[in-house]
């Protein structure tokens, strides 16, 4: 009697069993973070989940994927952190004071939280929670804009993450379609929409950068068959985040002159108007730029070399130095985008670990490197602790030799990778030979 064959993982229908229990192991990796009462509690254990959560992802990414499957995951994994209440950030409680203040007619950076003016709007449930009360607001126009709408509909965290969501989806649908028309399949999809660290900062913490991610994305996607809408999504995320900012050079390489008279009009218009707003003594921009750290590590050594201040405007030549040589490389727009924005994380003094989500995202083309890129997306979860919190009422700031750590094993896995590649030239070369 002739034993029946086993069915191949390497068929259609094993690649597709692999790619679903993947992601309901990835949406069962979310529903147990959110069952924990909070994060910051239970730091090691939350940490643990991440690591299990990248695991599942880095497999994922070597499955053949279908559009359905990678978004169905994308969006269950979502919906299962969004009841979670915020315990490693309170930015969100921030946008929905944000919103209150511009919704009632009040101006945000004019009036810091703490401004007589605004103490009609403190209640017992919001005001207690909000960051740097003694700052005016940091947010450009339209994301304040963002805050307002959810404001009028309803002021609450639920509303707030809704709204992200929202944005985010439209951000993974795009990511989706864009390797979809370009033949070159679905992983830097995946490699964004089922990340875990993207998966607790957005639907978990609700950080709003996906509002400005999609517009980015966009933007990118539409550079040579749309270029005005190019123009005008570059314009929206540039004013929600200034991130996207970093694809202006490349973007308008490629652009006709219509759509670069379009976004230069809009982010000068824009732009000026932020600027001019937030120059008064409470600003939450300046004090940003002038004294903020966390997590940095190159800039740690410049700033030890030239003293902070100087060492800021260091940090940014080097970010214009990168996007100048990659112009004259003529790169392409997604590549030279993604690598301005790393340069400016590795030399930035502020690197929460939800600035690496902007990291992750890339295009269906890119060649840079990745996994060094995600892994540090996990390695970055050490700046809230090292597996416990820091204790009540002090922030934490992760030693040096433990940001060594965070950011050096990614950077060994990149050298490592980067010799394998090498050697494997090497090898085909003397083969040919």
């Amino acid at each position: 009697m002739t034993a029946r064959a086993r069915p191949s993982r390497e068929g259609p229908a094993g690649a597709t069993i692999e790619l679903a229990t993947l992601g309901t192991g990835l949406v069962l990796v979310m529903v147990l973070l959110a069952r924990l009462p909070s994060w910051r509690a239970e730091l090691a254990t939350f940490q643990a989940l991440l690591g299990a959560a990248l695991w599942l992802v880095a497999r994922g990414r070597h499955a053949p994927a279908g559009l359905l499957a990678v978004l169905s995951v994308a969006l269950a994994a979502r919906l299962a952190l969004l009841p979670t209440s915020p315990s490693l950030s309170d930015d969100i409680y921030r946008y929905i004071w944000e919103g209150r203040v511009v919704a009632l007619g009040f101006d945000p950076y004019r009036l810091e939280p703490l401004a007589d003016a605004l103490r009609p709007l403190r209640d017992a449930r919001l005001f207690p929670r909000i960051n740097h009360p003694q700052l005016a607001s940091i947010y450009p126009p339209l994301a304040l804009a963002g805050f307002a709408l959810v404001e009028r509909i309803s002021a609450t965290v639920w509303a707030m993450k809704l709204w992200i969501l929202l944005h985010e989806m439209g951000l993974v649908v795009a990511l989706l379609l864009w390797g979809v028309r370009s033949e070159a399949g679905l992983a830097a999809a995946i490699a964004y929409a089922w990340n875990p660290l993207v998966l607790v900062e957005f639907a978990g913490s609700g950080h709003d950068d996906p509002t400005a991610m999609m517009w980015l994305v966009l933007a990118l996607i539409w550079a040579e068959r749309r270029p005005l809408a190019s123009a005008l999504a570059l314009s929206a995320g540039a004013l929600t985040k200034l991130a996207p900012l970093a694809a202006l050079p490349f973007l308008m390489r490629s652009w006709p002159w219509r759509a670069r008279l379009l976004a230069l009009g809009l982010l000068g218009l824009g732009l000026g108007w932020y600027w001019a707003e937030t120059r008064s003594a409470p600003s939450g921009l300046l004090a940003y730029w002038r004294t903020w750290r966390n997590n940095e590590l190159v800039f740690d050594g410049l700033a030890a070399a030239v003293g902070p201040s100087v060492a800021r405007w260091v940090a940014v030549a080097l970010v214009a130095a990168v996007a100048a040589v990659t112009l004259a490389l003529r790169a392409s727009a997604a590549p030279a985008t993604w690598a301005t924005l790393r340069t400016g994380l590795l030399v930035s003094p502020v690197a929460h670990p939800w600035y690496f989500a902007w990291a992750v995202l890339t295009g269906p083309r890119v060649r840079l490197s990745f996994a060094p890129w995600a892994l540090l997306s996990l390695t970055c979860v050490l700046s809230y602790g090292l597996f416990a919190p820091p204790t009540a009422g002090s922030s934490f700031h992760l030693p040096l030799p433990w940001r060594g750590l965070e950011y050096g094993v990614p950077a060994g896995l990149a050298i490592a990778l980067a010799v394998a590649r090498g050697a494997k030239r090497d090898s085909a070369g003397a083969h040919r030979v």
